[in-house]
């Protein structure tokens, strides 16, 4: 009798031994699921962060560039940094070009610069620490309109000139900007440099710092500096209910049979917490999938120009690893009244990595283009963008100036640094490569030529990255492969033909492949008129034909 009288307290006991140890388990689960989850979007939006600043970097460097081509013309640094002085969401609201060695600026855009407020020594160290360093940033923060500059030197030694912008932050840094992800959820602090401190605040979303509670802090590269940010979850990221598991799992051992219901429904909900853990994983995935193959597709042209006459389409193709941003590239674009420019490249390398040089080269070319007489010189343009880059790098790259020629055709001057011959079919069906084979563009000082073709009416000129051609013998698309489909299928129209491209290469590569291509394509055909096209997202097309737009 004692002893049935003592087992209810045996069970009671051991009810709520096994009950609070579920609860203390509940609670440990859910504090390692929320830092896991706030390191992951800490991360997440660490990396958004890194693709802002090599947006800044990137046009600077290449206005850089630009200058030790020009010799500091200031023309053609006005030229260029227009398009880069403004409001929001341009990224600059003023720029200046430096001479080294001079406090005053050679030339000017946009608003006046706060560092011309700050005491005479400021410029003088803003310079010295440009020839040193390949992006400096200065520290404004303390003037009046909350400041931030960025200065990049034309070569990392001997350097000449100093490309120097601002960017005016908001004058409230405690705005909330969380509209979307990878900031939704949570309440943030970025502050330049490597303390969490008031006066170097970049922007906040609460005004009562500094942040408490769980916290996850992550260190960014900045330029010559950092940025340090800070995040705290709003709520709870893996649910309400999974925050109070504990305490409802605690509160359920008062009673043995109460005990076991809540055990058993609490396992239930844990499954279900796991699976949506699951969903929510895969979630993130296809959130950063998108925001890739998103980045991708604006580092491709947002319309292509062409001449009186020429129809031109072009189709970009990632790589296998949809979540992984590729290098390949093309642009075609109205160089004056009378030139166009084409060009089609690859870049070492894959991510955000690949994204900032992609950018850089994009930006070298069109804006060489405007100031060069020559293929070759363009091609030289972007050798010492990306040779003064840091770490260095390298590009294959294809440039051409189209340009009315004699009676009824258009003169294609194009140049090659190591990159594939395009190819050329006439309106008889015979193909040929045209240019010179010429050097890899960041390495070694490149040997590059010029060649010159002529385009008639009827021709088809076809540019493409070693994506078509280079993989393993059973899956490459050989260059006398390509040459034969043009002979036999060049006729039917270019967005047809470039789809049979396409189709060639998925025959010998049916599971996918492992480098991104990108084609473009020009045909000259007298009865179309020129127009501007907007690409298609969907399918990474763009297309621009006399009055076909798609």
């Amino acid at each position: 009798m004692r002893r049935r009288r003592g087992l209810p307290i045996i069970i009671i006991m051991v009810g709520l031994a096994l009950f609070l140890g579920l609860a203390a388990a509940s609670r440990a689960l859910y504090n390692q699921t929320e830092d896991r989850l706030l390191d992951q979007r800490a991360s997440e939006a660490g990396q958004a962060i890194q693709i802002a600043v090599s947006q800044l970097h990137a046009p600077l460097d290449a206005t850089a560039a630009l200058a030790f081509a020009t010799d500091g013309d200031p023309a053609t640094f006005q030229q260029i940094m227009d398009r880069y002085i403004g409001k929001t969401p341009k990224p600059f609201t003023s720029a200046a070009l430096y001479r080294v060695g001079s406090d005053t600026p050679v030339a000017s855009v946009g608003a006046p610069l706060s560092l011309g407020t700050q005491p005479d020594t400021a410029t003088s160290a803003m310079l010295g620490e440009a020839t040193k360093k390949p992006f400096v940033i200065v520290d404004l923060l303390g003037s009046d309109t909350r400041t931030l500059g960025y200065a990049v030197a034309d070569a990392p030694k001997n350097a000449r000139f100093v490309v120097y912008a601002e960017r005016a932050l908001s004058p409230d840094p405690s705005a909330r900007r969380r509209t979307d992800e990878p900031f939704a959820q949570l309440d943030y602090a970025l502050y330049l440099g490597d303390k969490v401190a008031s006066e170097h605040l970049l922007s906040s979303s609460v005004r009562d710092l500094p942040l408490k509670g769980r916290t996850a802090e992550q260190a960014i590269p900045f330029g010559d500096t950092e940025i340090t940010m800070e995040m705290t979850p709003i709520g709870h990221l893996s649910g309400d209910l999974f925050a109070n598991l504990w305490w409802i799992v605690g509160i359920g051992g008062v009673a043995v049979v109460v005990a076991f219901a809540i055990l058993t429904r609490r396992l239930l909900d844990r499954g279900d917490i796991a699976v949506r853990l699951a969903t929510e994983n895969e979630r993130l995935f296809d959130e950063q999938r998108q925001i890739a193959e998103t980045l991708q597709l604006s580092l491709l042209p947002q319309n292509l120009v062409a001449p009186q006459g020429v129809a031109v389409t072009a189709r970009y193709w990632p790589a296998g690893s949809a979540n992984l941003i590729g290098g390949d590239f093309y642009d075609m674009f109205a160089v004056d009244d009378h030139r166009w420019g084409v060009a089609i490249g690859d870049v070492c390398g894959k991510g955000i990595e690949a994204a900032s040089l992609t950018g850089l080269a994009r930006h070298t070319l069109r804006a060489a283009a405007r100031t060069s007489t020559t293929p070759e010189e363009v091609l030289h343009a972007v050798h010492r963008a990306l040779k003064d880059h840091q770490p260095s790098t390298f590009c294959t790259a294809c440039f051409a100036y189209i340009a009315p020629g004699a009676g009824d055709s258009y003169r294609v001057e194009i140049a090659l640094g190591g990159h594939p011959q395009p190819l050329l079919r006439r309106a008889n069906g015979s193909v040929e490569p045209v240019g010179n084979l010429g050097m890899l563009l960041g390495m070694l000082e490149p040997d590059l030529s010029n060649a010159v073709v002529d385009l008639a009416p009827g021709d088809t000129l076809v540019f493409y990255t070693d994506g078509l051609t280079d993989a393993p013998p059973h899956q490459a698309v050989s260059v006398d492969e390509l040459a034969t489909m043009l002979q036999t299928e060049g006729r039917q129209p270019i967005e047809a033909l470039a789809d049979s491209i396409r189709a060639l290469k998925r025959a010998r590569r049916p599971l996918g492949s492992g480098d991104d291509t990108a084609i473009l394509i020009l045909r000259y055909d007298p009865v179309l008129s020129a127009e501007t096209v907007e690409p298609s997202t969907s399918s990474g097309r763009a297309t621009a034909t006399a009055g076909d737009t798609r």
